[in-house]
């Protein structure tokens, strides 16, 4: 299984914050989605700041994140807002 240090913008807090709710490999992040993700850290505390998603996004792609385009934040944001 792929650790999620292995991913791109994954610091410890990103991981930190992934195995609290239960996510500490790559596949188990890929087989979740933005949604599952906020409220399961809403629940544990832990305010789901968009930075957190716009990291996995560009992450998963290997991407940094702050490559991420206007495109790709709005689609990110009309995810977790459910659009």
């Amino acid at each position: 299984m792929g650790d999620l240090g292995g991913i791109r913008n994954f610091g410890p807090y990103m991981i930190r914050i992934l195995n609290e709710i239960g996510i500490s490999t790559r596949e188990q992040l890929l087989a979740t989605d933005y949604r599952a993700i906020r409220d399961a850290l809403v629940a544990k505390g832990i305010k789901p700041h968009p930075n957190i998603f716009y990291s996995i996004e560009m992450g998963l792609q290997d991407r940094v994140w702050s490559s991420i385009t206007p495109e790709e934040r709005r689609e990110v944001r009309r995810i977790l807002d459910g659009d």
